[in-house]
């Protein structure tokens, strides 16, 4: 009965969790693990490193759920906590990023009209090529829409490093979906 309920007042659920209600816990974690494992992965380099994420990500939703109170959404919430947990393990196992000039160009528009043909799951396997300081910021801002200045503070690197990077990842893309697009037309 109370999953009935849980599935149509999310508010009555993380409720249930506050109040430290496992059966309720283990229902938010069934309903959520699959998009928040999808997040882990964007950031990650393989399949154990984002079980890893997601793990650590549900033990801070566990730990910190009474410090949810309702003034946004809930699921963001928990993308915050989940993309914060994958860039701090990133951080952890990469000591120091490299650090690209700050004067980067920045401001250029995401071309995405090449990208019309491009089927995801072509795009997704080419995002996963990029270096990962590359990957995390283009995932960080372009997916997940986080700004500079929040990616910058995320992974204690300047604003303008968060820019270049952004900035080389497509760069880096652009180059290997036209090197595709050449092969496939020859």
């Amino acid at each position: 009965m109370s999953q009935e309920i849980w599935k149509s007042n999310e508010r009555e659920l993380v409720i249930a969790c506050q109040k430290s209600n496992q059966a309720a816990f283990r229902f938010l974690y069934q309903t959520n693990s699959s998009w928040m494992f999808a997040i882990c992965l964007r950031y990650m380099s393989n399949k154990d490193e984002a079980q890893d994420v997601l793990q650590d990500s549900f033990v801070l939703i566990y730990r910190n759920i009474n410090s949810f109170n309702f003034d946004g959404s809930f699921k963001g919430w928990m993308r915050k906590i989940t993309v914060n947990c994958a860039l701090s393990t990133f951080r952890k196992k990469t000591p120091h990023l490299i650090s690209l000039a700050d004067s980067a160009p920045s401001n250029e528009p995401i071309d995405i009209e090449f990208l019309q043909n491009l089927q995801l799951e072509e795009l997704k396997k080419l995002i996963n090529l990029l270096p990962k300081g590359r990957r995390q910021v283009f995932n960080a801002y372009v997916i997940d829409g986080f700004t500079h200045k929040e990616i910058a503070e995320m992974l204690d690197i300047s604003e303008g490093t968060s820019k270049s990077q952004l900035f080389d990842a497509k760069k880096e893309l652009r180059r290997a979906i036209e090197n595709d697009y050449m092969i496939a037309k020859k």
